[in-house]
């Protein structure tokens, strides 16, 4: 159960890590993604490609 904990919360902060960077490095292009719940949620759930699902939703309603 305690490593089922710490999975997720390692998850949660590569997530978090992901949108920083993501945010860091796009910023310039005024293309930048909430850090929320919910992003933080998708992008732990699904790492790399939920964060390019993210960037695509953001565009799709730009």
């Amino acid at each position: 159960m305690f490593g089922f904990v710490l999975k997720v919360i390692k998850k949660i902060i590569i997530g978090m890590i992901l949108l920083f960077g993501y945010n860091t490095f796009l910023s310039s292009l005024n293309l930048m993604i909430p850090i929320n719940v919910i992003t933080i949620i998708i992008a732990s759930l699904f790492d790399f490609p939920g964060i390019i699902g993210l960037a695509i939703f953001l565009l799709l309603n730009y």
